[in-house]
C-alpha cells in the first residue's frame, strides 16, 4: 500500500509540511520530539484535519484534496482504524457496547475484519466488558480503545502511542501481537511512539517528524545507530541482521552469523525468518582494546570506533563491525583509560541481545 501526503497543516504558529511518498509495509513507526507534529500527521490521514491544504492518497484512492472540498472524504468514510492518545470511549456504553459499536459502525466499510472473540481474548478484555469507562483505569480504557480500533474494518491502522498507558509487561505482550496482526490481515500500521525499544522491536520502517517536516528514514539499522535519532537516550541500542546457523539443544542456544563473527542467542530460532534481527542495547555492550579470554560473556565481536558522543555521565560509542554497527555506552573514565578515539580497534563484548519480536 502506498501512502502519499503532500501539503501543510497549520495550527496557530505551528505548520507541519509533509512531502511523503512511501510504500507502507508492516509497521511504520512515526517518531519525533514532543510537538513535532506526529499526532497532526495521523489526524491528517485519518480525516480529522479537513481544512488542511494537503493532498492525501492511500492505495491509489484520494482521501483528501488541497484545492477541492469535494475530493475530501470525511473521517467516517475513510477505511481507517485509529487509536488516539486519549481513549475517547462513549461514556454511556460499557466496554462491550463500545466494542460492538465499532463493529456495527463499520459494516459497510471495506477492510480487514477481526472477530470480537479474538480481540477480547488477546487484550484480556473479558473481565472489563460490563464496566463503563469511568470504572476503568487509564490502562484498561486504552486497551478497550485499542480493541475498538481493531474491530473497525480498516485498510490502514493509525495508532497514536496506543500502549503508553499500559504497564511494561502488557506493552511487551501487545506490541509484537500488533505486528503479527498486520501481517496476517495485510493491514499496515502507522505507529507513533516515544519508546525506542518499542519502535525497534516492531517497526519495519521509520518516519521522522522534525523541524515541521515528516521524512522517511532509509533503514531501521541506520536509524537505530544514528546520533540524530530523536529517541536516542538511555534506551539507545542497535538493530543488527544475522543468519541462523545452528541450534545447540544442550545449552538451548541458537548460533547466528553476524558478518564474520558468531553470536549466541537463547532459544531455538531455527523456525524464524532467514534473516533474524536482534536488538542490542548500548548499555549491554562493553568495549575492550584487545580480545578478552576467560570471561563468561559469550559474544565478542571485533570492530572499530566510528564516532563518540557524550551523553551526560556517559559516552555513546558507535562501533562499525564489518557492514553493520553497534552502540556501546561507556564511562568517561573508560574512554580516558583505554584511550578510546575514532578509529580505535576494539572488541565489543555483548552481554545480552533481544530477538526482535516481529521476526520470531
Amino acid at each position: 500500500m502506498r501512502l502519499r501526503v503532500r501539503g501543510e497543516v497549520t495550527h496557530g504558529t505551528f505548520t507541519l509540511a509533509a512531502q511523503v511518498d512511501v510504500r507502507l509495509r508492516g509497521v511504520t513507526a512515526l517518531v519525533g520530539a514532543s510537538g513535532a507534529g506526529k499526532s497532526t500527521f495521523l489526524r491528517l490521514i485519518g480525516g480529522f484535519e479537513p481544512r488542511a491544504a494537503a493532498d492525501v492518497e492511500v492505495a491509489g484512492e484520494q482521501w483528501q484534496g488541497a484545492t477541492s472540498a469535494k475530493a475530501t472524504l470525511p473521517a467516517h468514510a475513510r477505511a481507517v482504524g485509529m487509536v488516539f492518545q486519549e481513549p475517547r470511549l462513549f461514556p454511556h456504553l460499557d466496554a462491550r457496547g463500545n466494542l460492538r459499536f465499532a463493529a456495527r459502525a463499520g459494516r459497510k466499510r471495506q477492510g480487514a475484519r477481526l472477530t470480537l472473540e479474538e480481540v477480547v481474548r488477546f487484550l484480556d478484555l473479558a473481565p472489563l466488558l460490563a464496566l463503563r469507562p469511568h470504572q476503568l483505569s487509564g490502562g484498561q480504557r486504552q486497551r478497550v480503545a485499542l480493541g475498538r480500533a481493531l474491530l473497525t474494518p480498516a485498510k490502514l491502522w493509525l495508532f497514536d502511542e496506543p500502549l503508553s498507558a499500559l504497564d511494561a509487561k502488557s506493552r511487551q505482550e501487545i506490541a509484537p501481537y500488533l505486528h503479527r496482526l498486520c501481517r496476517r490481515h495485510a493491514v499496515p500500521i502507522v505507529y507513533v511512539s516515544h519508546s525506542l525499544p518499542e519502535v525497534l522491536s516492531i517497526a519495519d520502517q521509520v518516519l521522522v517528524a522534525a523541524d515541521g517536516h515528516v521524512a522517511e528514514v532509509p533503514s531501521i539499522a541506520d536509524f537505530s545507530t544514528s546520533f540524530t535519532n530523536p529517541l536516542l537516550g538511555e534506551e539507545a541500542g542497535a538493530v543488527v541482521a544475522c543468519r541462523f546457523r545452528n541450534y545447540d539443544s544442550r545449552y538451548h542456544l541458537s548460533e547466528l552469523a553476524f558478518g564474520a563473527a558468531t553470536l549466541f542467542v537463547p532459544g531455538d530460532l531455527g523456525d524464524a525468518e532467514p534473516v533474524v534481527r536482534l536488538h542490542i542495547p548500548a548499555r549491554d555492550v562493553s568495549l575492550a582494546t584487545a580480545p578478552v579470554r576467560h570471561v563468561s560473556i559469550l559474544n565478542q565481536v571485533a570492530g572499530e570506533i566510528e564516532a563518540l558522543r557524550e551523553q551526560g555521565d556517559s559516552v555513546l560509542a558507535r562501533v562499525r563491525c564489518g557492514e553493520q554497527k553497534l552502540l556501546a555506552r561507556v564511562t568517561h573514565r573508560s574512554v580516558d583509560q583505554l584511550g578510546l578515539r575514532v578509529g580505535t580497534q576494539v572488541q565489543a563484548l555483548i552481554k545480552s541481545v533481544a530477538v526482535r519480536a516481529a521476526d520470531v
